[in-house]
Parts: structure tokens; sequence; C-alpha cells
């Protein structure tokens, strides 16, 4: 099977017989940016709140594939299996230490007649919680992010196939994670000015010396993704410190529209 086009967007897809477990959403938009390679977005129609994070699995695994019958190819009205899409499901809600993927249930999407089926795998190498490539940073926001105080201690997760996009998952509350990345790949003169007594709580006089995240927003209706760049979060280099800081006279937005970022980019600065 080929692997996922570059950007994936489509609406309308529609699983006739539902998803594993939910058997009422049937119908379902993709939706994708340059920014969020190779993480694609699939919005449920029916229930607006839904969404689910996919990516095509030989991103993380090269090798991976399996077969598919006549009969399902007769379910997605497709004749060339060179034509369709595989996706698998993301999770990273249910335990935001540990982030897997569904491997052995597959969606496989024929973009042509818009109809997509999800698979069970017998036989399988592969888990319905397969593990991907990660690293943590444990991250001590002492005075709490702004408007949630009492969230204190977080782990910053680097998923190598998730890369520009970083997690922020709070200790205190597991059924949540954050989306961030470094502002500089988002504008490349990103050069804000601490305070002095943000220097003063960090012990540095060069910002330089520091991390710099901003926090993602994915609106699913109109489908927008901006960053916060008017109130980033500040690190030290042991994680030990850090800061949600916000810029004061500072021409920088909270939902500044997303540029596209260069992942080697970050992978060059994340090693």
């Amino acid at each position: 099977m080929s692997d996922a086009p570059m950007l994936l967007n489509f609406e309308g897809i529609t699983f006739p017989e539902g998803l594993i477990g939910l058997p009422d959403l049937k119908h379902f938009n993709l939706q994708q940016s340059p920014d969020m390679i190779p993480i694609v977005l699939m919005h449920s129609m029916e229930e607006k709140e839904v969404s689910f994070i996919v990516s095509n699995p030989v991103n993380w695994y090269p090798a991976y594939t399996f077969d598919i019958n006549e009969e399902e190819m007769s379910q997605l009205q497709a004749s060339n299996v060179e034509d369709l899409i595989v996706l698998v499901i993301i999770n990273v809600a249910s335990d935001p230490f540990l982030i897997t993927s569904n491997m052995i249930s597959p969606l496989v999407i024929n973009p042509a007649s818009k109809l997509g089926i999800q698979l069970v795998l017998s036989g399988s190498p592969y888990m319905a919680r397969q593990p991907l490539t990660m690293r943590t940073i444990a991250v001590n926001l002492a005075e709490g992010m702004l408007g949630i105080p009492e969230w204190k201690r977080f782990v910053l997760q680097i998923v190598d196939e998730l890369l520009p996009v970083m997690l922020l998952a709070p200790h205190d509350a597991p059924m949540v994670s954050y989306p961030v990345v470094d502002p500089r790949l988002i504008d490349k003169d990103y050069a804000p000015s601490l305070s002095e007594e943000d220097r003063a709580f960090f012990g540095v006089q060069n910002e330089n010396e520091l991390a710099w995240f901003v926090i993602l927003n994915v609106q699913n209706d109109p489908f927008l993704v901006t960053a916060n760049l008017l109130s980033p979060i500040v690190v030290s280099a042991d994680g030990e410190k850090a800061r949600q800081v916000l810029l004061s006279n500072s021409p920088y937005e909270t939902a500044h529209p997303i540029k596209v970022i260069d992942p080697e980019k970050m992978k060059s600065m994340l090693r």
C-alpha cells in the first residue's frame, strides 16, 4: 500500500460500520497542515467535540504491512491497494506518560470513494497499544500555568515521530496534555525579552541559556492552528526551573497563525 500523501485534507470520509467501540461515529474530516506533519487530525462530523490524532504507521515502523482481502477491497470500492491510505490512531490522552498507537486496528481509506474501514488484524506482531519512541524531561512550574496555578509538575514528552510537536503533560491531570513547540520554528525572528524579575528567577542574564516553548491551539471549526507567542513557557537547562511568562509591551499574539516548521531543524536542535 502506498504511503499517505504529503498533506491529508479530506471532508466527508465515511466508515459505514463506524469505528471499533464507536459504531455511531461514521463520518469524519481529515485535516492536516504542513506544520503538523506527520500528525493528522480526524474530526467526527456526528460529535463535534470528538477528534482523533492519527498518522501513517510507516513513519515509525517502515516495515509495517498487512493483507487486505477482496471483500474489504469491495467495501472500499477500490481496485488497487496502492491507492489506499493507511492510518493508525495515536493515544496520548488515556495515559500522557506513555504514548502509543493502535497498530492492530489500522484505518484504511480510499480517498477516491471517500470510504473507510477499520480492520482488526489477526496474527499480527503489533499491538493495540504499540509504544512509540519517547524521551521525557521533567519540568517544574513552581507557580503553575497562567490560569491554572495548581498544576506545577509536568513532563515534556519528546516523541521522535511527532516532532517538531512535543507534549507537555501535567502530573496532576492525567487526561490532559498540551502540544508545544519551539517558537523560533514559527517565527525565526522571535526574540522576546525577559523582565529583570524573570532573569532573577532563572539566575541568567542571557535568554539564549533557556529553552522556550509555546502552546499550540487547534480549533476544529473552522480548522485553525495558532500559537500563543505572548505567553511562552521558559525552562532552565535542567528543567528544575520553569515559568510561563506574560511578555509585556510585546508585539506577539496569543493566537499567532502557524507558519511551516522544519522537522529536521527541530531534531538538530534537540540533539
